[in-house]
């Protein structure tokens, strides 16, 4: 709980910081920022559908993210996967099932 806490506070920093930070003449911000939102997100489950809406939404953010992707790992890879825009289809399912194909198998394993 404390963990959860603490990174989530962290990220929170690493975001703010971030942005502020994307302003000056260093290319360090957009970074950091990317860092503290995922941070967030790795604590927090419920936030990564709006990281999902950010990378859908802002392609330059998107772009940044496949960017970070090969050199990410544990948690952060794991959220990288999961918001990742390309992999949901139009009823937000990540497994590309439509509704009827997850009710035939729900069905299929009742039997």
């Amino acid at each position: 709980m404390i963990a959860r806490i603490a990174t989530t506070a962290l990220g929170v920093v690493l975001f703010i910081y971030g942005v502020i930070a994307a302003v000056s003449p260093l290319p360090v911000g957009a970074p950091l920022a990317v860092i503290g939102l995922f941070m967030i997100a790795g604590a927090n489950p419920a936030f990564r559908p709006v990281i999902r809406a950010m990378r859908r939404k802002w392609r330059w953010f998107d772009k940044l993210v496949r960017l970070a992707a090969p050199r990410a790992s544990g948690v952060v890879r794991e959220v990288i996967v999961e918001t990742d825009p390309a992999g949901q289809d139009q009823n937000g399912d990540a497994d590309g099932r439509s509704d009827a194909d997850a009710g035939a198998a729900r069905k299929g394993d009742d039997a």
